[in-house]
């Protein structure tokens, strides 16, 4: 575009020339340009995804969250999704242990079976909070091989007084020794847990993270 006094170069659609000042005639085909809306939140929004958790969400919504996301363990999740989701799987391993009289080992499947997508929704809790998911893989690591060796210990110790083991090995105080031991150990694993639900109760950061964005429209 031309200026019609100067002859100086002007951007299409400039309404005075920059050089004398003079009005220029805009043409039709170069219409006053529209400003964009300011982003909400300081950013901009990108397209929704159907993993990506609202910013509160009922007790339906959160169970579809929660096997939608099975294995996602890299986006957020609110408080909201994670409480009604730990809610749930609650209500469920209480059913099933009511029901081991009749089912056997019903209790156990299902911990197998919530373990996974319960870790995965404890991951995206704590990156909702800036914070790492690799506590609660700790958490569960630690917790895990406890309960193994409390689990070996009582039935060691419950052998050892049918006497089952041999008291060469280890006497019946020995063992009651080591129970004793892996009772008091059990203040490690509760530790870690009470920190996990701290963390869960914390309000998410209200900016997007190096985790994705804030899931909060």
């Amino acid at each position: 575009m031309i200026c019609k006094k100067c002859n100086y170069e002007i951007p299409d659609g400039a309404k005075f020339c920059p050089i004398c000042g003079e009005k220029q005639d805009v043409p039709a085909a170069y219409p006053a340009p529209v400003p964009p809306p300011p982003p909400a939140y300081g950013y901009a929004q990108p397209q929704e995804s159907v993993k990506d958790s609202p910013k509160y969400v009922g007790f339906g919504e959160a169970i579809k969250l929660y096997f939608v996301n099975y294995v996602n363990f890299k986006t957020r999740s609110t408080r909201s999704e994670y409480w009604y989701a730990f809610l749930f799987v609650t209500l469920i391993k209480i059913c099933c242990w009511l029901l081991n009289a009749v089912i056997p080992g019903l209790s156990y499947i299902a911990s197998l079976a919530f373990f996974l997508p319960t870790l995965a929704i404890t991951y995206r809790r704590f990156h909702d909070t800036g914070r790492t998911g690799t506590f609660p893989l700790i958490k569960s690591i630690v917790c895990g091989l406890w309960s193994i060796l409390s689990a070996a210990v009582v039935i060691c110790f419950i052998l050892a007084i049918v006497g089952a083991i041999d008291d060469d090995i280890i006497s019946i105080e020995g063992w009651l020794a080591m129970l004793f031991i892996a009772s008091g150990t059990m203040f490690i694993p509760l530790g870690l847990k009470i920190y996990e639900i701290v963390i869960c109760c914390l309000d998410g950061q209200h900016e997007p993270n190096k985790y994705g964005r804030e899931p909060r429209y």
